[in-house]
């Protein structure tokens, strides 16, 4: 379809999915802590609803993975995705009420939601690949992922022009959130038609407690053991730039206008995200000549530079409330967008590397439960950052973030990928596989 190979349509198409999922729910979360501070007041709300709902939100995905898998194994990727975007649904429509308690529960199942959406993914994804294709393919499903962040900041800046004042109401917030969730519920569409996998693999049926009994086994691997620092980190930098980075911004008066910053800061999180999605799609297996190693280390340097900017910018307590203080130098809205840049390259090459490292290591009857521990490992240091967040001056966010970024870094390179395939394919060995595609979908 439209010249592309049935794979690469199917990725396409997820990438879809995920584009008007991210747009609503990641734009959201990124406003999530300031809506609810300007409306605390006066609609009742604790003024730090917005991190413990996110806490919650991370801690019932973490536990979600228990169970996620085996649902995923028995009503297909597709329909995991489509059940995952129905919670996330939910939890849009609780800032349309405005009711604490809704608030919480709905971000309860957004999480649970949230294991479903994202085992379904992983396992879609890899069941669309061939080793060949697996970086280019994933490169591409997460660029057209994150570019919705470009989308969402334009988006807000648009909607913005319209408003006065710097601050959120109630009918500035249901027009947002309404859109949103409008949003949402075109990815559910979407996903209702997502065609079967091209490579699917045969279903392995083993009862449920053997199950989680593999998924503790795997988690002791010696390979799991030494990404596990970097699946902590993904979880901690994945809650600092979606959610406390925003809030910086948003409290740091010193900055001006910050609503229409938080949403440049969140174009710019967007641009870094594609550009690192298209630098690695541009690569495509010789990602493995260069090394994956080298692109984390990369990846890490990017992210120590926007600590340090973000240390020397920001006020202690931006994380917490607005504030007239300023940093150890006057706060300039040029290195914001230069953070969110960072960030956006940093978070791409991080989770890119592992998600095909973790392809490249176990054959499919063992990936899932690979990636079921990535995926756990990443939402409870999610989770436990939204805890500490709420209470956490800045100084302690940049410590924990520099402190895991290092050990994350160093632990990646221990280690050890088995050779199932040559690292760089030859451009005959491509084209030869390629023409089998063709071939195949001909007859």
């Amino acid at each position: 379809m439209f010249g592309l190979s049935q794979p690469t349509w199917n990725i396409c198409q997820l990438g879809a999915v995920f584009f008007f999922n991210f747009f609503s729910f990641f734009t959201l979360s990124a406003l999530s802590q300031t809506i609810i501070e300007n409306v605390a007041e006066s609609e009742g709300i604790n003024q730090h609803a917005g991190y413990y709902s996110a806490f919650l939100t991370y801690l019932v995905f973490t536990f979600g993975h228990f169970v996620a898998t085996p649902i995923v194994e028995i009503i297909s990727p597709k329909w995991s995705i489509v059940s995952g975007l129905v919670g996330y649904a939910m939890f849009e429509a609780a800032f349309l009420l405005m009711n604490e308690y809704f608030l919480y529960f709905s971000a309860a199942c957004a999480g649970f939601s949230g294991s479903l959406l994202w085992t379904g993914q992983f396992d879609y994804l890899a069941q669309n690949c061939q080793p060949h294709t697996l970086d280019r393919n994933s490169s591409n499903l997460w660029g057209l992922s994150q570019i919705s962040l470009i989308f969402g900041g334009s988006y807000l800046l648009i909607l913005y022009r319209f408003q006065t004042g710097n601050e959120f109401q109630m009918p500035l917030i249901r027009l947002v959130v309404g859109s949103f969730l409008g949003c949402t519920l075109i990815s559910i569409l979407i996903g209702f038609f997502l065609p079967k996998p091209v490579f699917k693999a045969e279903k392995y049926k083993i009862p449920y407690f053997k199950h989680l009994a593999e998924i503790a086994k795997i988690s002791f691997d010696r390979n799991l053991l030494f990404l596990l620092s970097t699946f902590l980190y993904t979880g901690m930098e994945l809650s600092f730039f979606s959610v406390v980075f925003p809030t910086m911004v948003s409290f740091t008066k010193a900055l001006g206008n910050t609503r229409d910053l938080n949403a440049c800061a969140s174009i710019f999180v967007g641009i870094g995200n594609v550009s690192g999605c298209f630098a690695l799609s541009a690569l495509g297996a010789r990602v493995r000549e260069i090394g994956r190693k080298k692109m984390v280390l990369l990846a890490a340097i990017l992210h120590m530079t926007c600590f340090l900017l973000s240390f020397l910018m920001f006020p202690d307590e931006s994380p917490l409330k607005p504030t007239d203080k300023l940093g150890y130098f006057e706060p300039s809205a040029y290195i914001v967008l230069i953070c969110g840049f960072l960030l956006g390259v940093g978070d791409t090459i991080f989770n890119q590397q592992c998600y095909t490292i973790l392809s490249d290591i176990y054959e499919h009857d063992k990936r899932i439960e690979a990636f079921a521990v990535y995926r756990f490992y990443q939402s409870a240091a999610s989770c436990v950052v939204m805890f500490y967040s709420a209470h956490a001056l800045l100084k302690t966010h940049i410590i924990v973030l520099s402190t895991f970024c290092i050990l994350a870094t160093v632990t990646f390179f221990g280690i050890r990928v088995p050779e199932k395939y040559p690292a760089s394919p030859s451009s005959e060995m491509l084209e030869v596989k390629e023409s089998e595609e063709k071939k195949s979908m001909i007859y």
